[in-house]
């Protein structure tokens, strides 16, 4: 597939996240949907969703769909054309599972230059949170209790992992705990984490 994710980090990702036959998967950044497409490898009968903001400027999903026709993989219940911020479109994304909540949120989230939706001075991990808390405040939550949400973060010199979570009363606002987080080195300059959080309540 045509990604800026390569498979391994897709794959970890998902094996980080206990992707399983039978779950439903979200992603809300799916770009060329890399990640949902290594989800239907490690659990073939999982049901899959991405969000994507630059569908149809930059990544076409009948190209989308091929790449998983051609592994003989299950294609996505949907792939929708949207920001993930906007509640509408995280509706759509419940109504292709049968309006429920996902068992699975996995994600790589668009930090820097792809970093286009919601405010801009916030990681796009946190916004991600803002807009649980927003269904969850809703009544239509979009993960469900036991539910895990893993994403990557990426860290360079002079800043933390932290400078890029949501903080402690966001996290408890939408019900969430966080429960795992690995750094992974990539280079001298930069390093990214794997961070994982549990639907809680």
């Amino acid at each position: 597939t045509n990604t800026p994710l390569e498979s391994i980090a897709a794959y970890n990702l998902c094996n980080f996240s206990w992707v399983s036959d039978g779950q439903t998967v979200l992603d809300t950044y799916a770009g060329s949907c890399a990640t949902l497409l290594a989800a239907a490898s490690v659990a073939p009968n999982c049901s899959t969703v991405g969000i994507e903001i630059a569908l149809k400027k930059f990544i076409k999903k009948e190209d989308v769909i091929e790449d998983f026709a051609s592994r003989n993989l299950k294609v996505p219940n949907a792939i929708i054309r949207g920001d993930s911020m906007d509640r509408d479109i995280r509706n759509r994304a419940r109504k292709a599972i049968g309006d429920k909540p996902f068992d699975c949120i996995v994600t790589d989230p668009p930090y820097g230059v792809r970093e286009k939706a919601g405010d801009n001075s916030l990681p796009p991990l946190v916004q991600l949170f803002k807009a649980i808390v927003e269904d969850r405040d809703a009544g239509t939550p979009l993960i469900k209790v036991g539910g895990r949400l893993t994403a990557f973060v990426p860290v360079t010199p002079g800043q933390s992992v932290t400078d890029g979570l949501p903080g402690k009363d966001l996290v408890d606002r939408a019900g969430m705990e966080l429960t795992d987080t690995i750094e992974q080195p990539l280079n001298n300059l930069l390093a990214r984490w794997l961070v994982a959080y549990t639907c809680v309540r």
